[in-house]
């Protein structure tokens, strides 16, 4: 089981965006072989695109899209007690269950 999934709100611990004012975000994908995640609203990158190029701007310009950020430099925010913190894996009859490490409260 992983301790991070699609859809989890993380907090930034490390780098450049720790020191933004929303350095929290939700997770919108995982690369598993690089150990590198994109977060919704973080580490933005400016692409150009060519005029025709990309079907979803045919008029091409510069598009912000979020960039990826190590896997090591955030960590999960419970829902419960809203701090950033550890996630434990504990074997609840025979399903596995995330659990917040400070709160002890079940994440998923």
């Amino acid at each position: 089981m992983e301790k991070l999934k699609v859809g989890d709100t993380v907090q930034v611990t490390r780098g450049a965006e720790r020191t933004q004012k929303a350095s929290r975000g939700k997770i919108q994908l995982i690369d598993r072989a690089s150990n590198r995640v994109r977060v919704e609203g973080l580490r933005l990158v400016t692409r150009h695109v060519k005029k025709g190029a990309d079907r979803a701007n045919p008029e091409g310009g510069r598009l912000e899209r979020p960039g990826s950020i190590a896997l090591a430099s955030v960590s999960l925010v419970c829902p419960k007690c809203d701090k950033p913190t550890r996630v434990g894996i504990k074997v609840a009859g025979d399903k596995k269950v995330r659990f917040c490490k400070k709160c002890d409260a079940a994440i998923d």
